[in-house]
């Protein structure tokens, strides 16, 4: 007996990753339905906070290289097909002692990689970039492909060019369970059920609820702070002058963005990333405790900074025990893949991997993305 598909794709979650699925399998020409529980571009998962940082030199490794290069041209495109500003190539710094591991992994990374980079000492740094305080012994990296991502237009955008190509978004939709078939996949929600040929579990936070219980232990929803900081002087920090950043300082780090509003700057990452036991119920004020770290790391580390923070938040992402994306079919063959546990890094390179598992969801192939398949969790 055959069964009736309702699309040949579902996708659960149309947040960083499901946003980018929807409009790659979409302007393809596959049938694709896209089911959220609140709305795209929404402030309770990894997509809120204005701004995600894109960087081409990553200290996590050149075997995201690839990625990397092809995010650019495809943020690109989805500029192009949308209309919409999204990627701002102002460059970018890293900066940090040359005798940690992180400045040396990252040009090791830039190296294998290919990219460009230069590397600034304390007096040049000061000299091109003031608004950063260096210490005695560090430098920073100049990245100048780097840059910043309008995060939430970003998903808006996909979404709405997705829905131009003929895509589905069911949104203020909940799924509830997931369960494969062998000729199919139902999704159920409180509204309903419906079939598809494959479906692709994107749901940031929420994933761990949707699969089977034998992943659930490897991955893990957490807590992420973000804070912003009046600038005195806002057009010393305006992306023609003030590049993104990282700033690895002993234990802690610290990254920020320019100013995308001509008043605030976004500094965040002193706070650590804590685990929750459900996304839907997190402390999304920040503490005494939060707020002092931030203030004193910022007024140690940039110059030109009210140090007490104007405005604070705070989001959800997935963590993998590795910090390694999972991506790809949870088991051979089988109809149901996962594209989550992006641990805080995804979004600059969402579009290029959205494409790839495109490639695969069309041609019902493996995702060849080997260091960030599912299985490996279960390995030790």
């Amino acid at each position: 007996m055959t069964t009736t598909l309702d699309a040949e794709v579902g996708v659960i979650g149309v947040g960083t990753v499901g946003s980018m699925l929807m409009w790659r399998l979409a302007r393809r020409g596959v049938a694709a339905i896209g089911f959220e529980r609140y709305a795209p571009g929404h402030d309770r998962g990894a997509v809120g906070g204005e701004t995600r940082l894109f960087r081409m030199a990553y200290a996590e490794g050149a075997r995201y290289g690839e990625l990397l290069r092809s995010a650019s041209s495809r943020w690109r495109e989805l500029e192009a097909e949308s209309g919409a500003a999204l990627l701002v190539q102002c460059g970018g710094l890293a900066i940090g002692d040359p005798g940690h591991d992180y400045i040396g992994g990252l040009l090791a990374s830039a190296s294998a990689a290919g990219v460009p980079v230069e590397v600034l000492d304390r007096a040049e740094t000061h000299d091109r970039f003031p608004r950063h305080v260096l210490r005695a012994r560090e430098v920073s990296v100049l990245d100048r492909q780097a840059g910043f991502i309008r995060c939430e237009p970003a998903v808006l955008a996909a979404v709405e060019t997705a829905e131009r190509h003929g895509a589905t978004v069911l949104r203020h939709t909940e799924v509830d369970a997931v369960t494969e078939h062998a000729g199919h996949v139902e999704i159920r929600t409180g509204e309903g059920s419906w079939r598809v040929r494959e479906a692709v579990v994107c749901a940031g936070s929420w994933s761990t609820r949707l699969l089977p219980a034998r992943w659930r232990a490897h991955l893990q929803p957490r807590r992420v702070p973000l804070s912003w900081f009046a600038a005195r002087r806002p057009s010393e920090f305006a992306p023609d002058r003030f590049p993104i950043f990282i700033h690895r300082v002993d234990d802690v780090e610290i990254y920020g963005a320019p100013t995308v509003d001509g008043v605030s700057v976004k500094v965040a990452g002193g706070v650590v990333s804590n685990a929750v036991d459900d996304p839907d119920r997190i402390e999304r004020r920040h503490d005494r405790a939060d707020v002092s770290t931030m203030s004193r790391l910022v007024g140690e580390l940039v110059d030109g900074l009210v140090p007490d923070p104007i405005r604070t938040d705070t989001f959800t992402d997935l963590y993998s025990r590795d910090g390694t994306p999972v991506v790809g079919r949870l088991g051979a063959g089988s109809r149901l893949l996962v594209a989550s546990g992006f641990s805080g890094r995804g979004f600059k390179y969402s579009p290029a991997l959205a494409s790839v598992v495109a490639d695969c969801l069309v041609g019902g192939t493996e995702v060849p993305l080997d260091f960030m398949r599912p299985e490996r969790l279960l390995a030790t």
